[in-house]
């Protein structure tokens, strides 16, 4: 989590030593770009779960994964969100809709899912930010929903196609990211005690879905 350390007075023939780069002759000042929260544009460290693909659930309202922030100093920030359909598995799918919303109690139950790191030298995840799928309790909706959508499991789909070859649906809006991972951008902000879920509305199990949640941390 490198932040800015410190300031300079620019006082000509005094002051700290700023950085340059030799081009074409000249030196030019070497600028370090950092967001709102004084963070080096692409300092803050970042993990991605993966999650598997799996099965839709013939039961209306079904939660499918949470991710909750239960530290007490620590900002999550979900920078994005893919649902990725499964469509190599034939079925009849049906066109399901989905819900994210906000929750104020961690998820119990499911499976624990591990976050990857892109960059080993970071340290792992700390144990209070959490994600799991299928969460059989807890995961208690606060506020309401924060995005309605609707999206086809039939695999011969064209539009279910063209989303999967792109590596899925994002649900994160790119105009509260700038489409910048671990970079200046602001995502769904989870402070102490916040967290997020997906919900399977529609009651069928016909189809698969997995998931790709980045977050940064800082």
């Amino acid at each position: 989590m490198a932040q800015a350390n410190d300031s300079i007075l620019v006082t000509p023939g005094s002051g700290a030593t700023v950085a340059t780069q030799l081009a074409n002759s000249k030196e030019y000042q070497v600028v370090c770009v950092a967001d709102e929260g004084g963070h080096i544009l692409g300092s803050k460290d970042t993990y991605i779960y993966a999650i598997a693909s799996q099965v839709h659930v013939a039961s209306a309202n079904t939660i499918h994964w949470d991710i909750f922030n239960a530290d007490a100093a620590r900002l999550v920030r979900i920078v994005s969100i893919k649902q990725i359909p499964n469509i190599t598995t034939a079925v009849t799918g049906v066109v399901f809709d989905w819900q994210l919303f906000r929750t104020s109690a961690v998820g119990t139950g499911g499976t624990a899912q591990t976050a990857w790191l892109p960059d080993l030298s970071q340290t792992s995840l700390d144990a209070d930010i959490t994600c799991r799928s299928k969460p059989t309790g807890g995961a208690t909706t606060s506020g309401s929903s924060l995005k309605n959508y609707s999206l086809s499991s039939e695999e011969t789909n064209t539009a279910t196609i063209q989303v999967a070859s792109r590596g899925g649906l994002e649900l994160v809006p790119q105009s509260i990211t700038g489409g910048l991972v671990g970079g200046n951008q602001h995502g769904i902000l989870l402070r102490q005690n916040q967290g997020l879920k997906c919900v399977q509305v529609t009651s069928s199990s016909a189809g698969n879905t997995g998931w790709e949640i980045t977050i940064t941390v800082e």
